[in-house]
């Protein structure tokens, strides 16, 4: 049974990481936890890759018992790209994980009967002791929770519910990305990346790139992959022509791989031999199925309304720049957790941890922009984000 006060049971509204680092620690603490993940089956590892943060480090350790360092890439060196192709390096030591490297990690740590997926909620009814958590269309099916945790990422459905009229706006440009697999490098291109996160600072755009784990943490030699992000300037128009796939249908916000539009992928090829240092070009023209998503700027007022919290993406969402996507959540969690076991009440607790975890949101979301900005990115007029994106 939970030691905690005030609460036995918990509702989490989305599977993906945020959701996992909650339902994980929180389970930790006794308490009956069941997650609600709107995607069915098990994701494919598409190996988007990460900056292992100390907070998601600590957090695989002390509650997956996992070691970081078995699931991670090494770097030794920041490698700096001019336009001509000569580079410059400095020491700098990080370790690179993956999504799935993560995402693994925690799910095999949850109990599998505390995670359903492919059942959406559409609504939470808050009560006052309580939250009513409505799954799929069924009218019978309804939960109630003590504690309801909405993490259904930057496109939240529910974040409304805690912080109204605060949805992310669409910071004026995209990441390209793409992955390939370590034996599809030619041994003098992944020569010049071993070791190495790479950089290149154009005008309004920045490359960089990295080896990431392979199939879901896979680190021996050959079973790694190159990892490479490109952000690109993109207005309201663009936007839509590189988030609308080959058959014409448009996903707003995002577009998974496999389906870029043959002309948006020519221009993408086109804008690299004209932009690029010849070995980012490479990895570019070597890359079979390139994705895209929308960069985004998200913050909130509130992370708390009665019984019900946000947390993760659907809280604040920060650029990609700060690395800080994936470190905010496994805090947000790791906060939570130790508020809830040293607080005397759970009110008091949530109090602390919703102060808490403003402050850092609110200065990541600000460092964010201001790194944007130093990068020649940021769109001076932002406009609302809208559409469907996938949970990045």
């Amino acid at each position: 049974m939970s030691t905690v006060p005030d609460i036995e049971s918990v509702g989490v509204v989305g599977g993906s990481l945020g959701g996992l680092f909650q339902a994980v620690a929180l389970a930790e603490l006794g308490l009956d936890v069941t997650v609600w993940e709107r995607s069915a089956g098990r994701p494919d590892d598409r190996g988007a890759g990460i900056v292992l943060q100390p907070s998601v480090a600590w957090f695989l350790s002390t509650f997956c018992d996992v070691d970081p360092d078995r699931i991670s890439v090494p770097v030794t060196h920041r490698q700096f790209f001019a336009r001509d192709g000569r580079s410059h390096h400095t020491l700098m030591r990080q370790q690179m994980i993956s999504w799935g490297a993560i995402y693994k990690s925690l799910r095999d740590r949850l109990d599998s009967a505390r995670y359903h997926d492919g059942q959406s909620v559409t609504a939470l009814t808050p009560r006052r002791d309580a939250v009513d958590i409505h799954v799929g269309d069924a009218v019978h099916s309804v939960h109630s929770v003590d504690l309801a945790i909405i993490a259904d990422g930057s496109a939240s459905r529910h974040r409304g519910l805690v912080a109204p009229d605060r949805a992310p706006h669409y910071a004026g440009y995209v990441a390209y990305r793409g992955v390939i697999d370590e034996t599809d490098l030619p041994a003098e291109l992944s020569a010049v990346f071993r070791d190495r996160f790479s950089f290149y600072d154009g005008e309004h755009t920045q490359f960089l790139c990295y080896f990431i784990p392979g199939d879901f943490g896979a680190v021996a030699p050959g079973s790694r992959r190159m990892n490479w992000v490109w952000y690109v300037r993109a207005d309201a128009a663009g936007l839509d022509r590189i988030t609308t796939d080959r058959d014409g249908t448009a996903y707003g916000l995002s577009l998974p791989p496999g389906l870029i539009a043959p002309q948006v992928h020519a221009e993408l090829l086109d804008r690299a031999r004209t932009l690029l240092p010849e070995p980012l070009r490479r990895l570019v023209e070597g890359t079979r199925e390139p994705f895209a998503q929308a960069i985004l700027d998200g913050r909130v007022g509130r992370m708390r309304q009665g019984r019900m919290l946000l947390t993760g993406d659907a809280a604040f969402v920060v650029r990609p720049h700060t690395a800080a996507s994936a470190e905010k959540a496994a805090a947000d969690a790791i906060t939570l957790f130790t508020a809830l076991q040293q607080l005397p009440s759970m009110d008091a607790a949530l109090a602390a941890w919703e102060k808490n975890r403003l402050a850092e949101g609110t200065a990541l979301y600000r460092h964010g922009i201001d790194l944007g900005q130093r990068l020649g990115l940021n769109d001076p007029t932002p406009t609302t984000a809208t559409g469907a994106g996938r949970t990045l």
